[in-house]
């Protein structure tokens, strides 16, 4: 007996040596980091940040333990910096233990003050985040240094993802992903170096070192979130040989079950007779009256009722889960006998989808795509009807299914270039002797733009409804009267191809128009209403996204009044464009003008064939960007003849 457990204790102690996160520790006698002039100016910089991530399989038990350790130590320089890092939030989610958690702060003069344990609180929901522990750092104050150590076991996961880069600049990260002889892989996004091999109290595992990371920007077109620094890992049970391509197909086979019915359901079938009628055949008019039927009858839940997922309640219920919507789509497709493909992507603007490394948590949206029609059906998107591919999914890659359960991956693009257009036809003439100046306006918006505004006019509350019809009709001129407001095509129900949506105004305003002496000078930029402008006095970090290709065609007649002459012509001409390496135009702005007797014709094309442009075009993008703004305060002068 004796033997036995001098022998137990042994493997107990072995156990303890080989986990890492129990030796890691902090420095005993803690001192203020030297930080550079540059870094002592920021309102706060992590002088390090250290993740440990490790997997951990017992002598004794099949589960294997998983061990969560973070470190971080911060300067804060002034009161926003101290505003950040005074109180810290440890998530709870699928927390087993508390391991253990310590803080302390150092101040200027080496003063340190620990973290009162008793003073740690544990909050319930925190926003919808679920449950957390949080505690307020005592003794900070500026030029202070905060110091947090905490590990959590958690429940064993597979996957997991971390996004390491933060809203203030980060000096080193250190991130260890430490899995012994437990299979698994980890990979770096975004980020200028790459995971390496270490052992770890002679366990396998990965480190990845990273040094001055900058602050996440928040910038005009662009798609910060995606772009953060992050990481993805797996790591499977001992003995496994786990590989994406089982992992794809086993999300194929889950998800999709029930997408592709053998049979039609009785119920579907009277549906799709009192749906379809006498409407053409063709698959793009069938899919776009089932998508205008299901958004209008049916809701989407989001709880985990089992039920959501099955046909028969959806039908007789009108309610679904997000994969429940897609088996009523999948039904109603089949008895139409409309081909699709059931795609699963995610938010362009959140994650980056990346099939050659399997992360669930990219796995966020779902499509219905229509091979006939190179359209596609978004279901959670009450404001979209079959469409090309909305603004928060192109250029992302999806997972495309077809009815064999076979799957491909494929970069989800626009297929009409010119689908998303706007056309401004503006008739302008001087009122009352020039008291005032009359615009009469006919606009067409086509593709995203006109599925926009439907949605805005059909679907928006009275507030939102007001500031769409100010765009509508002319927005930054503050004193406009309109006269004249008429829609047409406004209705969610299009079924013609890409049908334009129209506006008809009328609107006067006195203040585009100032008396000079005896001349008038006409503020002629402001009546294509208010532009985009892009002025940073930062260096860009991100690339360029914008929504969607688009196109701008505007003619703005003005009537000169009799009697005058004009000058300040040479501002309505201004040519900006980016051009690719074969000298092709990417963007572009143009204005110019003719003058015929009294007739002055300004003309303008602004086009953007592309919505991805290199962090090195962002020079030439901005100048086509600005060129709009700067046309928007363009004015000529109105002279009296001599």
């Amino acid at each position: 007996m004796r033997s036995f457990i001098v022998i137990l204790l042994c493997l107990c102690s072995t156990q303890v040596f080989s986990q890492y996160y129990k030796e890691y520790d902090w420095e005993k006698n803690p001192k203020l980091h030297k930080l550079s002039d540059t870094e002592a100016n920021e309102s706060s910089i992590a002088i390090v940040e250290k993740y440990m991530v490790e997997y951990f399989e017992p002598k004794f038990g099949n589960d294997v333990k998983k061990f969560e350790t973070n470190h971080t130590i911060t300067r804060v320089h002034d009161e926003k910096g101290i505003k950040t890092h005074n109180t810290v939030y440890i998530s709870m989610y699928n927390v087993i233990d508390i391991v253990d958690i310590k803080a302390r702060t150092i101040t200027p003069n080496g003063k340190v003050t620990l973290l009162n344990k008793d003073n740690i609180k544990e909050v319930k929901n925190v926003e919808e985040y679920g449950d957390f522990k949080i505690f307020a750092i005592e003794g900070a104050e500026k030029d202070s240094e905060i110091e947090v150590l905490y590990t959590l076991e958690k429940e064993y996961s597979a996957f997991g993802r971390e996004t390491l880069q933060k809203s203030y600049p980060i000096k080193k990260l250190e991130y260890d992903f430490i899995i012994g002889d437990l299979p698994g892989r980890i990979k770096a996004y975004n980020a200028n170096a790459e995971f390496a091999e270490k052992t770890y109290n002679k366990r396998a595992g990965k480190q990845l070192v990273l040094e001055n990371i900058v602050p996440m920007m928040e910038e005009e077109y662009a798609t910060p979130d995606a772009n953060k620094t992050y990481i993805a890992f797996q790591c499977f049970g001992p003995g496994t040989n786990v590989t994406d391509s089982m992992l794809w197909n086993n999300v194929v086979t889950n998800i999709t079950d029930g997408l592709f019915p053998e049979t039609i359901n009785p119920e579907i079938a009277k549906i799709i007779e009192s749906i379809l009628k006498d409407q053409k055949t063709d698959d793009y008019t069938k899919a776009y009256l089932i998508d205008d039927y299901v958004k209008k009858n049916y809701t989407i839940v989001k709880n985990n009722n089992e039920q959501l997922s099955d046909i028969d309640y959806i039908i007789k219920n009108k309610s679904a889960s997000d994969l429940g919507i897609i088996k009523i789509y999948a039904h109603l497709l089949k008895a139409a006998d409309v081909e699709y493909m059931p795609v699963i992507t995610s938010n362009v603007y959140e994650h980056k989808f990346d099939s050659e490394f399997f992360n669930p948590s990219a796995l966020r949206e779902f499509l219905i795509y229509i091979p006939e029609t190179f359209n596609y059906i978004s279901p959670n998107r009450i404001d979209y009807r079959l469409s090309e591919i909305p603004p928060n999914i192109l250029g992302n890659k999806g997972i495309f299914v077809n009815d064999e359960l076979k799957y491909s991956f494929y970069k989800i693009s626009q297929k009409n270039p010119d689908y998303s257009r706007i056309v401004r036809n503006m008739k302008i003439t001087f009122e009352d002797d020039m008291e005032y100046v009359k615009i009469d306006q006919e606009q067409e918006y086509y593709g995203h733009w006109a599925m926009s505004n439907r949605a805005f006019l059909n679907l928006a509350q009275d507030q939102t409804i007001k500031e769409i019809e100010d765009y509508l009709t002319g927005s930054g001129i503050e004193d406009k009267v309109v006269k004249t407001y008429v829609t047409e095509n406004k209705d969610m129900l299009q079924l013609e191809y890409n049908k334009p949506f129209l506006v008809q105004t009328v609107i006067t305003s006195e203040s585009l128009l100032e008396e000079a002496g005896d001349s008038y000078i006409f503020q002629v930029g402001k009546v294509i209403g208010t532009q985009s402008e892009l002025y940073q006095e930062t260096k860009r970090v991100n690339p360029i996204q914008m929504q969607y290709p688009n196109k701008y065609n505007y003619e703005i007649v003005i009537t000169i009044p009799d009697g005058y002459t004009v000058e300040g012509l040479e501002s309505l001409i201004i040519k900006k464009e980016l051009l690719d390496a074969d000298g092709d135009q990417k963007c572009k702005f143009e204005s110019n003008y003719t003058l015929v007797r009294n007739k002055l014709t300004i003309v303008i094309e602004e086009f953007y064939k592309e919505y991805e442009y290199d962090i090195s075009e962002y020079e030439g993008f901005r100048t086509v960007i600005n060129a709009a703004s700067d046309f928007n305060k363009a004015a000529i002068l109105m002279n009296p003849e001599e």
